[in-house]
């Protein structure tokens, strides 16, 4: 018998993760447009009546709504979100079955690599996280199009980092940071964004020196939005930024995910690094973003229902084992 699985949110990711899972699972899909109101405790409990599991892939916003139904029901929730505050609330939440939030790529799989690679040192002294999700080709000044959630892209850009520095945890400004990096011969930027630390900062606080999450762009990028988020401030109206991208930046589906952990510190003594680096093409009738994002939360999925994710309540991305994730049917992706 299949299992029977929830997803709320049918945009791109959610349409990609039920590709993914069609043919294995019990799929139950709901919608705002299919007359799924998300935040309403009472619609959710009847949507995952007789479930075993829900996968949140709405905005963010939805988020609390959902974890808590399925907290009560003693039903297994995972989500996709980079919002902080969310996370921070689902960490509140009792439940016999798991609360999983931040799957995806990063918050997600960039997680579950990076504390891969800790593992193999005596000390840590750097741990580096690099996502980039990429248009192959642009011709704007901004080096950029959409690729993924407008609203989860805001999010990141607005609210403030959390980082790990000199063994304390710390909070730092987003689009701020700024570093180059040269990939396989390419040259990218990449600056402080919120969300892609997941729960590290707690979990590794005085056990590594420094850790940081930040996201790749093509050069030229983050001088522009830090023109429009902070000197035209609009990053104190977000609706008005949100409505401007979806009507003037082009989405697209010809994209590149660049995935970037290195971790920098001793073993037997000597001073070493460590570096997972991945450039990720679409496949087929998926784009990068969305095979990336969709596998990172399948393979979780997965997991647990095979028993390989154990215990109740809240698990961090962290205690999640990086050689099970690419075993799963899903986690190839990142291989």
């Amino acid at each position: 018998m299949k299992n029977k699985i929830g997803i709320i949110g049918s945009g791109n990711i959610g349409w990609a993760i039920k590709k993914l899972l069609k043919n294995d699972y019990d799929l139950k899909i709901g919608d705002i447009k299919d007359g799924l109101d998300a935040t309403s405790e009472e619609q959710v409990k009847k949507f995952l009546e007789g479930g075993e599991a829900v996968i949140s892939a709405g905005p963010y916003a939805v988020n609390k709504t959902i974890a808590k139904v399925a907290a009560d029901m003693g039903i297994g929730y995972l989500d996709l979100t980079e919002d902080v505050a969310t996370t921070d609330y689902v960490k509140t939440l009792n439940s016999n079955s798991v609360l999983i939030p931040q799957c995806g790529l990063a918050p997600g799989a960039i997680n579950i690599c990076a504390a891969h690679l800790i593992e193999e040192f005596d000390e840590v002294d750097e741990v580096l996280m690099r996502v980039g999700a990429l248009p192959k080709y642009t011709t704007n000044e901004m080096s950029y199009y959409l690729s993924w959630s407008t609203n989860g892209l805001i999010n990141e850009y607005c609210n403030a980092s959390d980082v790990i520095y000199e063994g304390s945890k710390a909070k730092v400004m987003p689009l701020e940071g700024m570093e180059k990096l040269i990939i396989e011969g390419k040259s990218y930027e990449a600056f402080n964004t919120s969300g892609g630390c997941a729960s590290m900062c707690d979990t590794y606080e005085g056990k590594v020196q420094n850790l940081t999450y930040k996201t790749i762009r093509y050069p030229g990028h983050q001088a522009h939005m830090k023109f429009l988020f902070n000197d035209l401030s609009l990053k104190k109206n977000r609706e008005v930024l949100e409505n401007l991208f979806d009507k003037e930046v082009p989405r697209t589906t010809d994209d590149v995910v660049i995935f970037f952990v290195k971790v920098i510190g001793k073993i037997d003594g000597v001073l070493q690094e460590k570096t997972y680096c991945r450039k990720i093409q679409g496949q087929g009738k998926f784009s990068a973003i969305q095979i990336t994002t969709a596998a990172g939360v399948c393979s979780v999925l997965e997991l647990y229902l095979k028993n390989k994710i154990k215990g109740k309540g809240l698990i961090s991305q962290e205690s999640i084992g990086w050689d099970d994730f690419l075993e799963t049917d899903f986690g190839k992706v990142y291989k």
